[in-house]
């Protein structure tokens, strides 16, 4: 049997793993308290409360207003760079909306992260802040944040991701009293077959395309025997496309030789944003129409690389889109064998360790600030390097242990991702 079933429409909440610091929880989470959008809200009898000009949060006045609990945490990127958007909202909707920033972490850690922090000093960023924070964790368990809870007459109107929050959204809810958002729920459970089809035993084999699933997080590529159908399930939830296919061919051993940044991928399609989010839209809101969903089972087990370039065929055959290994010359940072010259220029700041030119072409790489690197050097001796901005900043560095950068044409591998008839 096979199954096709391309977009249906189902929206869903995505935080994928390359986009944003997610606070990951290691132990078992208890889930009996949690609140569900519709329940009623019980506040906390009392919070610890920072950065604002109340003493204590009055929440029955609160309820004819929009209510933001935006969870959070120090060590997540992506919670820090929409604050300024936050409190850019709640001073636009100043009657009717209301943002507090919730956290686990004591007030010391706060205050310093405040005082330290330039990206939110420069934004001036001043909202309030319940630090210390379990009851409200337990209500609104997460692996991964950020995590938006939007409350209003004393209901939970939606727990969805950042993105979500803007004006339209504020301004909707206010005055209808409810709004549908996408639902984050990192322990929901995704599947795309129904339970008739395991109880009828109509599920011996087959391969499901979906689109985005509501309330499930997301899930990387995962080969695995499954409890229910007694199969082996090879499984992806709420992905781009790009980040399904980019993964199946690191399975597939495709593009193992190199990092795979995005000026290292040819797009021979009609239209690379149905693959990517190479707009300014947030990610979350992006993969609503964009995310894709596949689950396959099969009667045998094969090892995980055999099995990616059969997925790979799926893409093709069902999908009509595939991912394969070519070359392509461009310009390329090319690390060079040269004179050691001692280094005495300015102090650069704390130093990273390099085990060779190998290591620090693949940092290189990672970070994007350069073209592509490529490793004509092949030093093994172990390399120490501080901050720098421009190639002339690496190469004053690197001329102590008789390397340079150079910017020079190459040939080198590429991914090109491919629409098929």
């Amino acid at each position: 049997m096979m199954i096709k079933k391309i977009k249906i429409g189902i929206v869903l909440i995505y935080i994928m793993s390359c986009m944003s610091l997610a606070a990951q929880q290691s132990k078992v989470v208890d889930l009996s308290q949690r609140l569900n959008v519709g329940d009623i809200f019980n506040p906390p009898a009392k919070v610890q409360l920072m950065r604002s000009t109340d003493e204590k949060i009055d929440w029955k006045a609160l309820e004819d207003k929009v209510v933001l609990l935006d969870l959070f945490e120090t060590t997540c990127g992506t919670c820090i760079q929409i604050m300024p958007h936050l409190q850019e909202l709640q001073k636009k909707h100043v009657d009717i909306f209301k943002v507090f920033v919730v956290t686990p972490q004591d007030k010391q850690t706060m205050v310093d992260f405040f005082k330290k922090n330039k990206y939110l000093k420069e934004h001036k960023v001043n909202l309030p802040v319940i630090y210390g924070d379990n009851y409200l964790r337990k209500l609104f368990p997460y692996k991964s944040i950020p995590q938006a809870i939007l409350l209003y007459k004393g209901k939970v109107q939606a727990i969805t991701s950042s993105g979500f929050i803007n004006s339209e959204n504020i301004q909707q809810l206010h005055k209808e009293g409810k709004i549908a958002l996408p639902l984050k729920d990192d322990f929901g459970k995704a599947s795309l077959i129904n339970d008739q089809n395991i109880d009828n035993g109509g599920i011996k084999a087959g391969v499901i395309f979906s689109g985005y699933q509501n309330g499930v997080d997301y899930q990387p590529w995962r080969f695995e025997l499954d409890s229910l159908t007694g199969l082996h399930k090879s499984s992806l939830y709420n992905a781009s496309m790009y980040g399904a296919l980019l993964s199946l061919a690191s399975q597939a051993k495709i593009k193992a030789s190199y990092v795979p940044r995005f000026d290292r991928v040819i797009w021979n399609v009609k239209d690379s944003t149905k693959y990517e989010n190479f707009s300014e839209q947030p990610s979350d809101v992006w993969l609503v129409d964009h995310a894709v969903s596949y689950e396959r089972y099969d009667m045998r087990i094969r090892t995980d690389s055999i099995q990616a370039r059969i997925i790979m065929d799926d893409f093709v055959n069902l999908y009509g889109v595939r991912a394969y290994e070519s070359t392509k010359k461009m310009p390329c940072l090319v690390l060079k064998k040269c004179p050691v010259v001692d280094y005495d220029g300015k102090d650069v700041g704390r130093k990273m360790t390099y085990v060779g030119t190998a290591v620090l072409a693949g940092f290189l790489d990672y970070t994007t600030l350069f073209p592509p690197v490529v490793d004509e050097a092949k030093v093994e001796t172990r390399i120490q390097i501080g901050t720098y901005a421009t190639i002339e900043d690496l190469n004053q560095q690197l001329a102590a242990y008789g390397v340079k950068g150079q910017v020079e044409q190459r040939e080198i591998k590429v991914l090109v991702i491919e629409e098929v008839d």
